[in-house]
């Protein structure tokens, strides 16, 4: 039986005692037949004081001196844990600042590597603005090999030379061997102002032999 038993066993005597008391009658002195009296404060305190050793009993046990050590082991705990938790939380978001960074590493250089490739596509076919190829051309389209270059870009370039012919210039090329360009109507109306600057003295030569 434990100390709690114990003294709950105690407090049940004790107050079978009272009532027995009371009912045998009256007594100046506190006392009855049956022994002494116990009052309800001190059943109370009686009480308290047994719980107390049993409470006493268990923290030894378990490695405690009193109440206020295990208290303090357990706030301890919590906060240790919690500054765990925090920790993990700052490191979790370093990885996730480091992989933003290291993909917008990598689409930096993807974009260098195309712009570095429809550059050197376009002065092999003639272009004379390879800036504005690159800005034209259908960025989606491109196509790239396992380690990230592109392998398509002249045949998109070259697709675009039909479209938009006064690209080319007037110089010698793989798309106009040594002709000096000329333009139709439709290929002007389709320019922009920037474009009509670059090749005025051909677009003038057509404005002269149409009679406008």
């Amino acid at each position: 039986m434990t100390d709690t038993q114990t003294g709950t066993r105690e407090v049940k005597d004790k107050q079978e005692q009272v009532e027995q008391t009371g009912n045998a009658g009256e007594s100046g002195d506190g006392a009855s037949q049956g022994g002494k009296a116990y009052s309800q404060d001190e059943l109370n305190r009686m009480f308290a004081e047994r719980a107390k050793q049993a409470e006493s009993a268990l923290l030894k046990k378990l490695g405690f001196e009193s109440v206020s050590d295990a208290e303090s082991l357990v706030k301890e705990s919590k906060e240790r844990k919690e500054a765990e938790m925090s920790e993990l939380q700052k490191a979790q978001e370093r990885a996730k600042e480091l992989e933003k960074q290291l993909a917008a590493s990598a689409e930096l250089q993807k974009n260098m590597a195309t712009l570095a490739d429809i550059t050197a596509k376009a002065a092999k076919l003639g272009i004379v603005d390879p800036d504005a190829a690159f800005k034209l051309l259908d960025k989606g389209a491109i196509e790239y090999d396992d380690d990230g270059k592109p392998k398509n870009t002249e045949a998109l370039l070259v697709a675009m030379l039909k479209e938009r012919p006064y690209l080319a210039g007037t110089g010698s090329s793989a798309m106009n061997p040594g002709k000096s360009r000329t333009y139709t109507k439709d290929e002007i109306e389709k320019m922009s102002p920037e474009d009509i600057n670059k090749n005025w003295d051909a677009i003038k030569s057509f404005l002269e032999r149409s009679g406008k």
